[in-house]
This record gives C-alpha cells, structure tokens and sequence, in this order.
C-alpha cells in the first residue's frame, strides 16, 4: 500500500516492499513531489482535473500497488508548508534523467571505437540490430521533433505525462518490432523485442514474440520458458475483479491468454500432448476460451490416435476455422466415415488450397512461389498444419495416406482447388470496380453445401482400388 513519508523539504508518495533475503523492508519511491504548487494541484486546489489526472497516472504507472488516496491527500496536506513555494521542474523532471542517460550511452559508444579495438567491434557487431533499430528511432524522432501543441500533447508545468508515462511499450514501439516479426525478419526481430523486454520491465507480449520467434527457429525448450514467463507476466496485469466473457475485450488479460494458447501449441509440437491438454483445461475454465482449446484438443487427439475425439472435436470447431476440416477428415477417415472424411477434406480444401496440397504430401513449390498475400498466407497455414500434427502425420496408416493422396491428384478436385485461388485473384482485382461475381463465387465455393455437392461427384475415389480397404460408414 502506498503511503506519504516527508525527505527534507520533499514529500514523496513510497510503497514498503520486503527483501525476499533479509526480510527487510526498503521503501520504493513512486513519486516526489517537490513544491507547494504542485502539491496544491494533487489536492484539487489547482487547475480543474488536477488531481485527477494525477491519480489516473500514477496508478496506471504502478497498476499492481492500491493507492488509499484519502490517507494520501491528508498527510500532503498535513505538510504542506515544507514544500518550497515554486520548483525548477524543467531542468530536473523534464532534462534530467534523459541528459543522464543519453551522456551514458554517448559515452560507451565513443569509446566502443572498431578502428580502434577488436574488442569494440565484437561488441558492435554484437549488437549492430539494436544499434540499427536505435538509429532508425532517432531518425524518427529528429523528424517530428516539431510538433504543434495541442491538448492532446500537451503536459503540465510539472511534467506529469512526462514523468508517468507507465511500463507499458508505447504503441508505435512495439508495432515496429512486430513488423519486423511479421515479415520473416526474425534475427532482427528477436534482438529489438529483447532490448524491450531489458528497458521494459513486466513486458508480457515481448516475451510471447520472443517465444513464437523461437518456435519458428524450432528451438521448441527455448519457446516454451518465453511462453511461461508471457503467462506469468501477464497473469500480473490482470484487473482485480474481470469475469470470463470480458478476456478478449479487455486487453489487460491477452498476454496471458495468448501466453497459455501458444505454450499449448508448442507442447503439442514438442509431443508433450497431457501437458497441452492440461493448457487447455486452462484455457477453457480460467478464460473461457472454448474455442482455442477445443482446436488443441483435436490436434492433439489426432496425434495421440484417438480418432472419436478428435472427430468430435473438430467437428465443433469447423463451423468457426474453415481449417478444422483437415482434422475432422483425418478422424473420419480412421472411423471408417469416408464419405464425410471426404466433405470435410474438400470444404477445407476449397479455403486453403495450398495446404490441401501439402497435408496430402503434393509439392507446391513452397512459400516463395507464392503470388500473393493470400497464397502466403495459404502455405503458412499449410507449415503450421504439418508441425501440429506432426506424431499422426508420421505415423499416418497407408490407407489414409493412399486415400487423400488419391483425392488432391484427382483431376476433377485438382480444377475446384486451381478455380479457388484463381476466383481469390479475380475478387481482389474487382474489389476495386464494386464488382461482385468473384466475391459470390468465392462465398459459394467456400460453403459446406458447395463442398458437400461436389464430393457426391467424387463418390468414386472411395472405392477405388488406392482409397484402401476398411469399413465404409455413410
């Protein structure tokens, strides 16, 4: 709890904190205030919305510590006459600390001299994306250094926005780090969102990045410790009291949620199928995201061969992840359902024609083939597809693979797929005139009637000579 302690002829607004070791308590200063006026503007004396401007601020500062404000303003009050009149907060508050840091970085850069030490071009090398980043921030910054004031920049004559601008990564921070993620530059990527986590203490979502930059690097024990530190993190950020249906809209809570859902996903991949499941129990009772879990829980049925539940469970997440059909097919096939392992393989197809391809072991030439976003977008789901079920792909039985291998091949199928992508580019093109005949298209391939329709006419596949034999259930 936060409380006021007077220091000479400051008062500072301190919280008492414990030393795990000595059992000690040592007082954090949260905030010092340094003069009458100022003090006079967190009682509410002083310019309308003062004081509570102020307590927004700090509190969103140190949202983890409760603040009893009217203790507080009393004991301010209490000492108010040792607070000097007026305060230099410009060279203090507002030049101070960034003069202080800026000296320390100039001077280990001058220093760090490449023509001079091998030893400093260690170090610069080391860090040269850091370096990159910050020179491209600087750029940045120098740019719209001159701003016009408005009520929506402007700070106060004792630099409260200045001084609380909270722990959280301002936004266009962390959007820049994710473009970098985003577009494959991962090296990069990784070394910017481990500089943000160092000068941002508690940044959940700089070690869930951290985590899915790992698991792109297959580095599956490395991804999971970043993935268990987000939830942690995260857990930390939690308001005191928020009910399940309010996780997603509240974004305070989605470090943990996506914390737990990607931790899931790489305990799959890492074949460590009771502890995802475990997550999604998590996922389901603590958040209420039924939907994550329900997707985990069929990829992971699949590779652990329990092929009831993991038809029962894609089949509840198809009608919200077109790709949730690639999991049914599977489970279907192995219960003997072909004729619905067929629908549900060509309802999925017809969305995602590129993993159609590459769960059925046809080469599509991979990702740099690609022509468009959606095409990328397409064989990425088609990687993460293959990692997931990676034990029952392994493992898949010889029918099963003869019998969707025998589907993609098909002549009849291979034109549905090949119209797919084409009426894709086609609605792209006329998304610009308002034209609507791709776009209808396109609706219609990708409906369950559509699919359904079109694997009556491949009834033929299932009993082919190459769809394996097996009882046939219709």
């Amino acid at each position: 709890m936060a409380y006021v302690r007077r220091r000479g002829n400051q008062l500072a607004i301190v919280h008492g904190e414990r030393e795990p070791t000595s059992g000690k308590v040592q007082q954090r200063i949260l905030f010092t205030l340094y003069s009458k006026a100022e003090a006079i503007e967190v009682l509410g004396r002083g310019a309308k919305g003062g004081a509570e401007r102020f307590r927004d601020l700090l509190e969103r500062q140190y949202p983890d510590l409760k603040f009893t404000w009217k203790k507080i303003r009393r004991t301010i009050e209490e000492h108010l006459d040792a607070l000097p009149d007026t305060y230099e907060y410009r060279s203090q508050r507002l030049r101070a600390r960034f003069r202080d840091d800026l000296c320390a970085f100039t001077r280990q850069l001058i220093l760090s001299d490449p023509q001079d030490l091998a030893s400093a071009a260690h170090v610069i090398q080391e860090h040269h994306h850091e370096l990159e980043y910050l020179a491209d921030l600087i750029a940045w910054r120098l740019k719209l250094r001159d701003q016009p004031q408005s009520e929506w920049n402007m700070d106060n004559p004792f630099y409260w926005r200045f001084a609380l601008q909270g722990r959280a990564v301002p936004p266009d921070a962390e959007e820049h780090a994710a473009g970098l993620y985003q577009r494959g530059e991962y090296e990069r990527a990784e070394a910017v969102f481990r500089l943000l986590v160092d000068c941002f203490d508690g940044y959940a979502e700089g070690y869930n990045y951290l985590g899915l930059i790992a698991l792109e690097h297959r580095k599956l024990d490395q991804a999971i410790e970043h993935f268990r530190t987000t939830i942690e993190l995260g857990r930390k950020r939690f308001p005191a009291r928020i009910s399940k249906k309010r996780y997603w809209s509240d974004h305070s809570t989605r470090p943990y949620m996506r914390g737990l859902s990607n931790l899931a996903l790489t305990m799959n991949e890492a074949g460590r199928f009771a502890d995802a499941l475990a997550l999604c129990d998590k996922l389901t009772d603590e958040c209420g995201d039924e939907r994550t879990a329900t997707w985990y829980r069929a990829v992971v049925s699949l590779n652990t061969r329990r092929w009831e539940q993991a038809a029962d469970a894609a089949q509840r997440t198809v009608g919200l992840d077109t790709a949730g059909g690639f999991h049914a097919a599977f489970a279907y096939f192995e219960l003997g359902q072909r004729n619905r392992a067929l629908e549900a393989f060509l309802y999925a197809a017809l969305t995602h024609p590129r993993a159609a391809r590459m769960l059925a072991g046809a080469k599509t030439h991979g990702r740099q083939a690609a022509t468009s976003r959606d095409d990328a977008e397409d064989h990425n789901m088609g990687v993460s597809l293959l990692r997931s079920l990676h034990a029952f792909l392994r493992d898949q039985p010889r029918a099963s693979k003869r019998f969707f291998s025998a589907l993609i091949r098909d002549a009849r199928v291979m034109r549905l797929l090949d119209e797919s992508a084409t009426v894709v580019r086609r609605w792209h093109e006329q998304h610009r005139t308002g034209e609507r005949e791709a776009f209808d298209r396109m609706q219609l391939m990708r409906s369950p009637e559509f699919a359904k329709a079109e694997a009556a006419k491949l009834r033929d596949l299932i009993a082919a000579p190459g769809a394996g034999a097996g009882r046939v259930i219709h």
